[in-house]
């Protein structure tokens, strides 16, 4: 014996199997190995009572496997086969369920420890350690079973909240159908206003011309004025029905958005309007005017009807003489929260465009602001003004189409301001 070599029975072996023998009765692992050769399983007293065998320290194989659940059986004959290839590097840890043979208790143990294998390549034995998880066990199945039920809750929500929103589809395909049937009905409508009310107007006006030509030698005469108030009459219900299939056409049409220089299109509004512009005397100021996202032919009519009415609704002095239009057209970018206070706009951007007409008209008193963009809502008498009360409701339908919003503020005989919020 060399004197690095210390006997079996010395003190400090002694103390490191007491050590070992601590450590292992500790962590609950019992000793086994089984030698394929024999086919016997050794283990240690703290193994043999895992399986509740109370005496000996070997048993064969096939006793073994007789207190291994049915169900595992396979399963360790499986890990065995994996063990005889040299790919497995020897490894062994499986988790399976006996049936002590004492009482019959069922347990769940993992074995895992080491394989030995012969010059050949041979499997020949492996040892290692067994412990009762059993515990381990239960408290992951609880936990998988909690889990479980907390799938089922939120299944159970999915299911109510699939079953919702089922309802909220098919309530929303009713709606658009609804709406299909309405566009359709305004299309008709839009139909018999452009041909079966117009033509009896046109019938009106004809004969009333006809008859007219029977008193024109008495212009002054009570019949000529009557005619007179007839195709006056007639002309304006032709303007309220152009106008009102201008807003029904506004109101069912889809916006054509693409990019649009506003420069070119209030420079095409200005120049529909040139006779009217010539004849009032106005003047209009275009500033520098923004790229938008819109259609050409719906902004177009937006900027018709303001710049109209801004040449329109010219202001009298107080000679009584009316004062030459003034109009400017100016653009800037605000931010959302520069925003007016009670503007309704939609949350599609965080910058717009603000494009002002602003006149030096008649204006009105703010408190008719909200007024004056609905469907026939006058303020001012139509003998002293001409027009149907429509043109401002298409102009606020067209800033609603377009993802926007409009304002107007104005002071009685101080002009008016209109202020279009379109996204960037």
């Amino acid at each position: 014996m060399t004197s690095d070599q210390q006997p079996f029975n010395s003190p400090d072996n002694l103390t490191q199997r007491l050590n070992i023998d601590l450590a292992l009765e500790a962590a609950g692992l019992g000793i086994w190995e089984f030698d394929l050769a024999t086919g016997g399983i050794n283990w240690d007293e703290r193994c043999g009572a895992l399986y509740g065998f109370t005496q000996g320290f070997q048993i064969a194989y096939e006793k073994f496997i007789e207190c291994v659940h049915p169900d595992d059986v396979v399963l360790l004959g499986e890990e065995l086969q994996r063990l005889s290839t040299l790919d497995s590097h020897g490894r062994y840890d499986v988790t399976y369920r006996v049936n002590t043979i004492q009482d019959g208790r069922l347990r769940w143990i993992r074995s895992y420890g080491q394989a030995t294998f012969a010059k050949s390549g041979e499997l020949i034995r492996f040892a290692g350690v067994a412990q009762d998880v059993t515990q381990q066990v239960k408290e992951h199945t609880q936990e998988l079973e909690s889990t479980n039920e907390e799938l089922a809750a939120t299944n159970e929500q999915l299911t109510v909240i699939n079953e919702e929103m089922l309802a909220s589809n098919n309530a929303l395909e009713r709606a658009n159908s609804d709406l299909l049937r309405s566009n359709e009905n305004l299309e008709q409508f839009a139909y018999i206003a452009s041909h079966d009310l117009q033509e009896p107007l046109r019938k009106i006006q004809q004969f009333s011309d006809l008859l007219k030509k029977q008193y024109r030698a008495d212009p002054d005469g009570e019949e000529w004025a009557y005619l007179e108030r007839m195709q006056n009459a007639a002309s304006r219900m032709s303007l309220l029905i152009k106008d009102l299939l201008t807003f029904s056409r506004i109101s069912t049409s889809q916006v054509l958005a693409r990019p649009l220089p506003l420069n070119e299109v209030i420079s095409q509004v200005i120049e529909d309007l040139s006779v009217a512009i010539e004849e009032s005397g106005a003047q209009i100021q275009v500033g520098f005017l923004p790229m938008v996202q819109g259609d050409r032919t719906q902004l177009s009519q937006l900027f018709q009807n303001l710049l109209s009415n801004a040449v329109k609704f010219r202001h009298r002095a107080m000679s009584g003489q009316v004062v030459r239009p003034q109009i400017s057209v100016r653009a800037s970018l605000v931010f959302r929260d520069e925003l007016p206070v009670l503007l309704q706009v939609p949350p599609s951007a965080e910058v717009y465009h603000r494009i002002e007409v602003a006149d030096n008209g008649v204006g009105f008193d703010e408190k008719y602001a909200d007024r004056i963009f609905q469907v026939f809502q006058r303020l001012h008498g139509k003998n002293e003004f001409a027009g149907t009360g429509i043109g401002l409701a298409v102009v606020q339908k067209i800033v609603t189409n377009h993802g926007g919003a409009i304002t107007a503020s104005s002071q009685p005989g101080q002009g008016a301001t209109f202020s279009v919020y379109l996204p960037v």
